[in-house]
C-alpha cells in the first residue's frame, strides 16, 4: 500500500518513492521495473549502504546526485550510521537547490522497523512510500510465481511443478521471502532440468512451517533431520539412531524447527 508523506518542513522532495520491506521481498526488482517502464535509455546504478564503510561511497554518490536523466537506487538506507545519514541528506538537498531532483529519479530502500530520528530527517525527501508485503501475505501468488520463476531458471520450459510439490510450497511460510523461494527453485533445477517436480525433488526447507530464517548452522542440522525421516520413512526413531541422536531430542528438534513428517 502506497502512503502520501507531505509537510510544510519538507526540505524539497524528489517526485519518486522509497520502497519497504522484509529482507527478500523483491524491492530492488521492483525498482528495475520501474525504470525500464519510465526510462529505459536512461542509466541505473545502484549503491548499497551495507558496504558504506567504503571512504569512497559518499563522495561517489554525490558524483550521481549531480547527475541526471538516469536512476539512482540507495539500498539499506536504514543501515546507514548517523553521520552518514546527514551527509546523505545534506547530498540530496544540494541536488533538490539545483533542480535536478525533476530530471534525476532516485529510490531507497529499508527494512520494516520503524525508521530512527536520523532516518526520518532523510526520508522527507521522498513524497511516497511503498511497503511490499512478504511472500506469505499473499501465498496464493506461487501458483503463478512457481511457473514464471521455473521459466526464468529453466528456459527450455520442460520442467512443472506437481500438485504434491505445490501443496508443500505452499503451506511452508517463507520468511525469506521471494528470494528464499527463488534460491530454492534454483536448488531443484540444479538436479533435475525436465519433466515434473515431485516432493521429494524440493529441499528440505520446504518440508517445515518455520516462521523464522535459520542461521547455516540450524539449516544444516534441520536439513539433516528431513533427509534421515524420508531416508527412514518417517520413522523417528531409526531417523534418531542414524543421527546419533536420542528419541527425546529428535522429537524437540522436529518440533523446534517444524519439520512436517513425511507419511511411512
Amino acid at each position: 500500500m502506497a502512503r502520501e508523506q507531505h509537510g510544510a518542513s519538507a526540505p524539497g522532495q524528489f517526485a519518486q518513492l522509497l520502497l519497504g520491506g522484509e529482507r527478500g521481498t523483491g524491492k530492488l526488482s521492483v525498482l528495475r521495473a520501474v525504470h525500464q517502464r519510465r526510462n529505459p535509455a536512461g542509466w541505473f546504478h545502484v549503491f548499497d549502504a551495507a558496504q558504506a564503510a567504503d571512504q569512497d561511497w559518499l563522495t561517489t554518490a554525490r558524483a550521481e546526485l549531480a547527475g541526471d536523466s538516469g536512476s539512482l537506487v540507495v539500498r539499506h538506507v536504514d543501515r546507514l550510521s548517523p553521520r552518514r545519514l546527514h551527509a546523505l541528506c545534506a547530498a540530496l538537498q544540494e541536488t533538490v537547490a539545483a533542480g535536478r531532483h525533476h530530471s534525476l529519479w532516485v529510490a531507497v530502500t529499508l527494512g520494516p522497523d520503524s525508521p530512527s530520528p536520523d532516518l526520518a530527517k532523510l526520508l522527507r525527501f521522498f513524497p511516497c512510500t511503498v511497503d511490499l508485503p512478504p511472500l506469505r501475505h499473499h501465498i496464493e501468488d506461487l501458483q503463478e510465481l512457481v511457473p514464471f520463476l521455473l521459466g526464468k531458471l529453466n528456459p527450455s520450459g520442460r520442467l512443472a511443478c506437481s500438485t504434491e510439490a505445490m501443496q508443500l510450497l505452499l503451506r511452508y511460510n517463507w520468511p525469506g521471502n521471494t528470494e528464499q523461494l527463488w534460491q530454492a527453485l534454483r536448488r531443484v533445477v540444479q538436479l533435475r532440468r525436465t519433466g515434473v517436480i515431485k516432493p521429494n525433488d524440493l529441499p528440505p526447507e520446504c518440508r517445515t512451517v518455520s516462521r523464522r530464517l535459520l542461521s547455516p548452522l540450524e539449516s544444516m542440522e534441520r536439513d539433516a533431520i528431513v533427509q534421515s525421516l524420508l531416508d527412514f520413512d518417517g520413522n523417528k526413531v531409526k531417523a534418531a539412531e542414524s543421527l546419533g541422536m536420542s528419541r527425546a531430542t529428535i522429537y524437540r528438534k522436529i518440533h523446534e524447527y517444524g519439520i512436517v513428517v513425511p507419511a511411512g
